[in-house]
Order: structure tokens, then sequence, then C-alpha cells
């Protein structure tokens, strides 16, 4: 095998950074730039395996392309949970107004689930 770029190390960083598996690293890489990795070769640049292999940068790296990628998801609004229960009850009230109980049963069982798992499925008694 050939010895890797400094460009394919630092994607293969940047995906585990985003909380990529290796495997699914190994086949980015492979789509991006025609190399074929395991995902055990994957492992020597993973910071957080006993297999890591590299140096301090890339532990640094690693963690700067964490900080980094944390940022760009607090931007995303699906990713906050008011956001998604606002959406959730408009979609609630308007399966209420369209008569659809059903589906509006099913979103207050979402929106139950997205607040902490207050919804409990109970047996029914014998």
């Amino acid at each position: 095998m050939e010895r890797l770029t400094e460009n394919t190390k630092r994607r293969i960083v940047e995906h585990l950074a985003c909380y990529r598996s290796h495997a699914e690293t190994s086949q980015l890489v492979n789509e991006e730039f025609e190399i074929s990795l395991t995902p055990r070769h994957i492992r020597a640049y993973d910071p957080n395996t006993f297999q890591f292999a590299g140096s301090q940068r890339w532990i640094d790296y690693y963690g700067l392309a964490r900080e980094k990628f944390a940022i760009e998801i607090k931007s995303i609004a699906i990713a906050h949970r008011a956001y998604r229960l606002h959406q959730l009850q408009i979609l609630f009230y308007d399966a209420k107004d369209n008569g659809n109980l059903r589906q509006a049963a099913k979103i207050l069982e979402q929106a139950a689930k997205e607040v902490g798992d207050f919804y409990e499925k109970i047996p029914p008694k014998r």
C-alpha cells in the first residue's frame, strides 16, 4: 500500500471527528480519493482507540475538527429540542383540525418522547 498524503490523513481525522464510524470513513475516503482502506487502517487515525498510531498534531486537529462540528450542529434548527417540539405542535394542530385523531395521537406520543421519554406504554390489564 502506498503512503497516504497529508490531505487524505486530514480527511480521515475530520470524518472521525464528525462521529462517523470507521467503516463509514473507509467508504468515504474510497469515494473521495479512490484509495481502499480497511476500517482497521482507519482506527490508526482515531485518537479514541487503542490502535491510534498518530502524533500529537492529529490529536489536536481531531479536537479542532470536533469543536467545529459541534458549532455547525448548533446552527441547524432541527437539532434543537425546542424547534422540534414547535414543529410537532404545528403538525398536531393541523392533524386535529383535519379530524385525523390517529395522527394527532401519534404526534402527541412523539412529543412526549421528545421531552424526556415521559411516554410509556402500559400493558392492558387482564
